[in-house]
């Protein structure tokens, strides 16, 4: 072990090399730092739509009530820039057709009922589910086939 210490305490130290090392390894906690803040940015504005999107349901179910033509079709119109301002900004929806395959990672059953479907197999949606940049916010919710 002595020798070993007295070999290092011989060998010059190659500053460069070291000087080498710690800009790379500020340049990689560059990077680090600047993808957690990019995530972390993405995390609140995924929050962000999520909220917002509370507002486009309400005015999906509003819409159903409305009994003025010229009223509803204004209604339409709002809905249309609410949906075509949250598709632009990475939110896109989940949904499903009768007779689709019930997946977990993108749905939650809310309920298991008897049906000519067939076994498995959608048989309404009953809330559409969000994906913001390829990951579920928020799955749709449908019946499914027993």
């Amino acid at each position: 072990m002595d020798k070993k210490k007295e070999e290092s305490k011989e060998q010059p130290v190659d500053w460069e090399d070291v000087a080498k090392r710690a800009m790379a390894d500020l340049q990689n906690f560059r990077k680090d730092a600047e993808k957690r803040q990019i995530e972390t940015v993405q995390f609140l504005k995924g929050n962000s739509l999520v909220k917002f999107l509370d507002i486009y349901d309400d005015l999906t179910r509003a819409i159903e009530f409305v009994i003025d033509e010229k009223a509803k079709q204004g209604l339409l119109d709002v809905q249309k820039k609410v949906k075509d301002y949250l598709h632009m900004e990475g939110l896109s929806e989940i949904e499903f057709k009768v007779g689709d395959e019930f997946d977990p990672e993108l749905a939650e059953a809310v309920s298991y009922e008897e049906s000519e479907v067939g076994e498995g197999k959608i048989i309404e949606t009953m809330e559409v589910g969000l994906k913001y940049n390829d990951k579920v916010i928020k799955p749709a919710k449908v019946r499914v086939a027993k």
